[in-house]
């Protein structure tokens, strides 16, 4: 395996946990009234996805200086490696880390100031994606940046809500889980629309011409926004027919639609670390 594909592999797996753990912050922030015994279920996993985070930062941070050597031997190499700790990326690496900190520091305990600490290293998380790549650079900065972070947010809190309300569905009594669900529901309805946008505001701004499609960069633009679109249609299922059923105790097939759309936000993340590791519009 070549440094850039480990890289790639730790990235991909750096975004889902920490975007499960700001989720499940942003999650529990939004819908904690609606929650009684999966709370604790809940929040743990919060702790734990911002924990394993942390090893794999640190690993990809590492990897950098091998990526510009082009082999391991340059994991080494103290001159690269204080090259990569001036770089952006030890910006990005730095405000990840401090927000997954808040995180496992906020959930791991009660009350508003630790609600406030969690949706602080949330956004933090968010905006580390700012920081570096084409949005950093570009002219269009005021524009790219805030739809970033707000597509980074939104994103985060359709990943953390999954596992939060497969919890809720094992956990919560039927009636509570059913009204945890149309909470969610009635959330999702306004922000995940604002995904799409911000995702066409930005694609819009880098792509440079449709001859993009025929490069690995435009491929993996298409898997994504096929994954969105196969996840809209999950998504309306849940929200017109298998969550109500959830209430009435029929909660198989709402657990199974859970599993297809985080299969599917995993392989979407998959497809972005790879596009921002690799491949440039």
């Amino acid at each position: 395996m070549s440094p850039d594909a480990l890289s790639v592999l730790l990235r991909a797996a750096s975004f889902v946990a920490l975007l499960q753990a700001a989720g499940i912050s942003l999650f529990v922030a939004l819908l904690s009234r609606h929650i009684t015994t999966a709370g604790h279920g809940i929040r743990r996993l919060g702790v734990r996805s911002a924990v394993v985070a942390l090893p794999l930062l640190a690993a990809q941070l590492g990897l950098e200086a091998a990526r510009m050597a082009g082999e391991f031997d340059g994991v080494l190499d103290w001159s690269l490696q204080r090259m990569v700790l001036g770089s952006a990326a030890a910006a990005v690496f730095g405000a990840r880390v401090l927000g997954a900190v808040l995180i496992a520091g906020g959930m791991s305990r009660s009350g508003s100031m630790a609600q406030a600490t969690t949706c602080g290293g949330s956004l933090l998380v968010a905006t580390s994606f700012a920081l570096t790549g084409h949005t950093a650079v570009s002219p269009a900065r005021w524009l790219l940046a805030p739809a970033l972070v707000s597509h980074v947010l939104i994103a985060a809190l359709w990943l953390g809500a999954l596992p939060a309300l497969y919890l809720a569905t094992l956990r919560e009594e039927a009636g509570r889980a059913g009204q945890l669900i149309e909470g969610f529901s009635r959330v999702a309805v306004w922000v995940v629309p604002l995904l799409a946008v911000a995702g066409v505001a930005m694609m819009l701004e880098l792509i440079p011409g449709l001859a993009v499609f025929t490069r690995p960069y435009g491929w993996l633009l298409l898997v994504k926004m096929t994954g969105f679109a196969l996840l809209m249609g999950l998504a309306s299922a849940n929200r017109w027919r298998l969550g109500p059923a959830v209430a009435r105790g029929a909660t198989r097939a709402f657990k199974g639609s859970l599993a297809a759309e985080y299969g599917l936000i995993v392989a979407v993340l998959a497809a972005t670390a790879t596009m921002t590791s690799l491949y440039s519009p």
